[in-house]
């Protein structure tokens, strides 16, 4: 089944416009050296980021995990921020989003430590505040990429773009 693109969405800036439909080669891609070492400094710092937060702003038992739903949240927020900027404000660039994107929000959020925490919290009989955090913690990443996707589309464009228009 062949899926079409409207031509007024933008193009992965990790992507070339002929790469589109064309079949996946069988044989392991290569790795731009520039931009795994920007992925493993995005990395480095966002788990920088998390660890200091959570060493601390620590959570006692059975208390809301404060320090993972708050680097979540703000992880949600800058990816959303990250995501138009990198295909609106600064089409084509290739480094923006293994530094930002996956590099420091990938290493910055985590769902596994969410899981954890909402078990923890459950196998302790805080059903309640197990399913407010985990209910929090959707609804505040939702929100947060919404916001920074916002920001983001509130930046000039670069030169010979044009914005996304999304339609209901």
């Amino acid at each position: 089944m062949t899926h079409s693109r409207p031509a007024e969405w933008p193009i992965d800036p990790d992507v070339t416009a002929e790469d589109i439909g064309r079949p996946r080669p069988h044989h392991r891609p290569s790795l731009d050296p520039a931009r795994l070492a920007l992925v493993m400094v995005g990395g480095f710092l966002g788990g920088l980021v998390r660890y200091e937060v959570v060493d601390h702003w620590a959570t006692s038992r059975g208390d809301f995990p404060w320090s993972t739903f708050a680097v979540n949240t703000a992880g949600a927020f800058v990816l959303g921020v990250v995501v138009i900027v990198a295909l609106d404000v600064l089409a084509g660039s290739r480094y923006l989003r293994p530094l930002m994107g996956t590099g420091l929000c990938g290493a910055l959020t985590t769902f596994s430590s969410v899981a954890v925490e909402v078990d923890q919290l459950l196998r302790h009989g805080h059903v309640g505040l197990g399913v407010t955090y985990l209910l929090g913690s959707l609804a505040a990443g939702l929100a947060a990429a919404a916001l920074g996707a916002t920001i983001g589309r509130a930046l000039p464009p670069s030169s010979g773009r044009r914005r996304l228009e999304v339609s209901s």
